[in-house]
């Protein structure tokens, strides 16, 4: 078995998988335009993405929590404050996040 920092290359797959599906194919039109102006909207956005780690991860409750909150957190850097401007930028911050949480077994 592939070994990534000891950590299974399934693992990692169904990790990024859950990222992909969550930050892109369930957030809505309507989550992607507002959540850079409504507190509540990224509040949503960053719930929808977690509920899939959690229905296809299986995560901790700590691993859930760090992907919940770093989601509030890297989200309104992009859409809010434009501190992070291209795509690239925020979808490496979450996959560095998701690799952290993954590496010290949350």
């Amino acid at each position: 078995m592939f070994m990534f920092f000891g950590i299974s290359l399934n693992t990692i797959v169904i990790w990024l998988a859950c990222h992909f599906i969550g930050d892109f194919a369930f957030q809505s039109t309507w989550m992607s335009i507002e959540k850079g102006k409504s507190w509540e909207v990224n509040f949503y956005h960053a719930a929808t993405y977690t509920a899939v780690f959690v229905l296809f991860a299986h995560t901790s409750l700590l691993a859930t929590a760090l992907l919940f909150i770093s989601h509030c957190i890297i989200d309104p850097l992009k859409a809010r404050y434009k501190i992070i401007a291209p795509i690239w930028l925020d979808q490496l911050l979450h996959v560095l996040m998701i690799l952290l949480i993954l590496w010290f077994r949350f």
